[in-house]
């Protein structure tokens, strides 16, 4: 049975990491700011800047479970996290202590009426064929545990070693492989929904796939750097919200 509600909120690409406490600062006075009124929260990938392992806790992944489970109990709130290219090793254990469901890609909804699907984007991005080659192979199962049986300074090494060549790679050719249309309309007629929300690209922005028509809609989250954002859908529609994440102000309807 398809989970529906009447409003949520949607969030990705924090990338928190201790190196970044102003963001991770944003992040938790975005959970303050959650009343009763809304009804579920989802984190849609690279919540944080690399995973290793659930075995492996840092204060600040400590602090944001504390956080989560806090305003999960205190709202009555359903928190969902779908898994980033960041942090496709968070898994059920790190989950469970945060109050959270782990979703699988393009997961359907049911909210304000809406079929909204879900994902972090990555997926339609297809024109990097090097990337969705890797993905496959690093999102295989036998990989993924081999991987995490690694010790714990070993997988350490390896995720900084990563981050590194991605952001070596970017300052080489500063530029973001967007999504391809052919992946977003193949994605939209195969899940029949009227909304696909994603992130990844960090290109917030709203689009409609067949306009003039208002839906389907393809929705896409920006990332949190100096500034972040959110969406919130309800049923006086779909918005984006900008603020910045030095000061951050948030006006949620629920």
């Amino acid at each position: 049975m398809r989970a529906s509600y009447s409003n949520a909120l949607f969030i990705s690409d924090l990338h928190l990491s201790e190196e970044r406490p102003a963001c991770s600062q944003a992040f938790f006075s975005f959970l303050e700011s959650i009343t009763p009124s809304s009804e579920a929260l989802f984190i849609l990938g690279d919540f944080f800047d690399y995973w290793v392992g659930d075995d492996i806790q840092t204060d600040l992944a400590k602090s944001v479970a504390s956080a989560l489970t806090f305003c999960a109990s205190k709202n009555s709130l359903d928190i969902y996290f779908l898994a980033g290219n960041r942090d496709f090793a968070v898994g059920q254990k790190f989950c469970q202590s945060s109050s959270m469901t782990l979703l699988k890609e393009e997961a359907l909804f049911t909210i304000a009426d809406k079929t909204v699907a879900v994902s972090h984007g990555d997926i339609y991005c297809t024109d990097d064929v090097g990337y969705q080659r890797y993905r496959r192979v690093i999102r295989n199962p036998i990989v993924l545990n081999a991987l995490l049986l690694l010790p714990k300074k070993a997988r350490i090494r390896i995720a900084q070693k990563l981050r590194l060549a991605s952001k070596e790679k970017f300052n080489r050719s500063p530029s973001y492989i967007d999504v391809t249309q052919d992946a977003i309309v193949r994605a939209v007629t195969k899940l029949d929904c009227d909304i696909l929300i994603h992130g990844h690209t960090h290109m917030a922005d709203i689009h409609f796939i067949h306009e003039p028509d208002a839906y389907p809609k393809r929705i896409v989250l920006g990332d949190w750097h100096k500034v972040g954002w959110y969406a919130e859908f309800s049923d006086q529609g779909q918005h984006l919200h900008r603020f910045s994440i030095d000061n951050p102000v948030f006006s949620l309807n629920g």
